[in-house]
């Protein structure tokens, strides 16, 4: 922080609370991997990674299972996968049972179908 501005806060940044939910239950060493894999993902139009993440888990059947859902999503293999660039510009990858949706590299979303 520089001294010398006045317009910095003095009070600590608020935690996420969707990096609550997200951590809960998990060691140390787990939210480490988990921090690890969330540098693939984007946001996209949710406040925070970690609200973007827990949403579209819970969507796709992994409530509280949120490292296998990582893991998963960060498993996806490409090769044979069909792709369809979908309205907003994003990038659908199906593969049998399994789809992910990245825009600019990034992960948006995983499910399995």
């Amino acid at each position: 922080m520089n001294p010398n501005s006045q317009d910095e806060p003095t009070h600590p940044q608020k935690i996420d609370p969707y990096e609550k939910i997200l951590f809960s239950g998990y060691t140390d060493a787990e939210i480490a991997e988990m921090k690890t894999l969330m540098e693939n993902w984007d946001k996209a139009t949710y406040p925070t990674l970690a609200h973007s993440i827990v949403n579209h888990a819970d969507k796709h059947d992994f409530r509280n299972n949120y490292l296998k859902y990582l893991r998963k999503a960060n498993n996806f293999n490409k090769k044979g996968a069909r792709k369809t660039i979908l309205s907003d510009g994003a990038d659908r990858w199906n593969k049998g049972n399994e789809f992910i949706i990245e825009r600019n590299g990034k992960i948006i979303s995983y499910g399995e179908n």
